[in-house]
């Protein structure tokens, strides 16, 4: 399911005087988005992810480099035979978590599924529309609507009934769990909490300037992710949250889910 996330502007990062604010977050400033898009409802689920696995044989990253990591405790260990199927060791398995969002799979994976669905899936979308991951951007649109929220509901501290954070459960939840209380405006489900989710942009400072390279999917570099996750604390799955991992990198808090647009939108900014 993919939610219309129209034209226009948005208020993107934090303000100077944000208590809640990382200083990665700054400065804020109105991004013009010219066109619509279509952001996935929800990330990419287990069932969603094993059907492009059986349709192209792929191997994930974990599973090429045997393993990944997983919390043990309070600290995280580099996991032997931890991979998308077995998200907690290799005694684990994905049974009655077919509904979860997949974990454990880096972003070269996650463009590897992009590229998939453009290829045995380009009958769904309008001419000239293609998959991808979302721009910083986009995911910060979607997520906080125009205004600058600090929650996809609004301002107000998240809670057990909004979404799955600060270890409450201590494992990821089917998607749209917490739906329609812990939604976006635009009706987008799981952007606080469950897993952290790969974006398409680079890891550069604020404020966003898509023309200034941070958007090329073949340059090198670390690559954001947004959301918080399923053990991130409230200030950690606020909208306007960075963080960022290498592309190869693959960790059981960490999936994705996609866009659908007609080309890789050109934001402008413009003074906060």
């Amino acid at each position: 399911e993919f939610q219309n996330i129209p034209p226009g502007s948005f208020l993107m990062g934090s303000k100077e005087d944000n208590p809640l604010a990382f200083d990665d977050e700054r400065p804020q400033r109105t991004i013009e988005i010219p066109q619509e898009y279509w952001m996935g409802r929800y990330p990419i689920t287990n069932v969603q992810f094993r059907d492009f696995i059986k349709a192209t044989g792929y191997r994930t990253t974990a599973e090429e480099e045997g393993s990944g990591y997983t919390r043990s405790g309070n600290e995280w260990k580099d996991t032997s035979g931890a991979d998308w199927q077995h998200p907690r060791g290799p005694e684990s398995s994905l049974e009655g978590k077919e509904q979860h969002p997949v974990v454990l799979v880096s972003w070269l994976d996650a463009q590897a599924y992009c590229t998939w669905l453009n290829k045995d899936h380009a009958s769904e979308l309008p001419a000239g529309w293609r998959f991808r991951l979302p721009t910083e951007a986009e995911w910060e649109k979607a997520a906080r609507g125009e205004y600058g929220s600090e929650y996809p509901w609004g301002n107000e501290e998240p809670g057990s009934n909004r979404c799955n954070f600060n270890m409450h459960i201590g494992d990821t939840t089917p998607v749209g769990q917490f739906s329609p209380q812990g939604n976006s405006p635009y009706g987008c489900a799981d952007m606080a909490g469950n897993v952290r989710e790969w974006t398409h942009s680079l890891a550069r400072k604020y404020p966003y300037e898509a023309k200034d390279g941070r958007e090329e999917e073949n340059a090198s570099g670390a690559r954001v992710l947004r959301g918080g996750s399923f053990n991130g604390h409230s200030r950690v799955v606020r909208c306007a949250n960075r963080d960022w991992f290498n592309p190869g990198y693959r960790y059981s808090i960490l999936g994705f889910r996609v866009v659908a647009s007609p080309i890789l939108l050109d934001p402008v900014s413009q003074p906060g």
